[in-house]
């Protein structure tokens, strides 16, 4: 009788950690931003407070590229 209830205790809770980390990773998909609205970086705005229509410079980092040492 013990290892039934055991066995169907240890499911139970086994079902339930699944349960909350798919409701969990479902949530994680749909984040938002914390005020529910759109943000933007306030240097993408001009004096009058609307959205700079000029091209912007745009950097980009890349890690260098590994050297063999048979290339150098």
């Amino acid at each position: 009788m013990f290892p039934a209830i055991n066995a169907l205790a240890y499911t139970a809770f086994l079902a339930f950690v699944v349960v909350q980390a798919v409701r969990l990773m479902r949530l994680s998909f749909k984040s938002k931003d914390r005020t529910g609205l759109k943000t933007t970086h306030p240097e993408l705005f001009d004096q009058n407070g609307s959205v700079t229509k000029e091209k912007l410079l745009v950097v980009r980092f890349d890690r260098p590229k590994p050297v063999l040492p048979s290339e150098l």
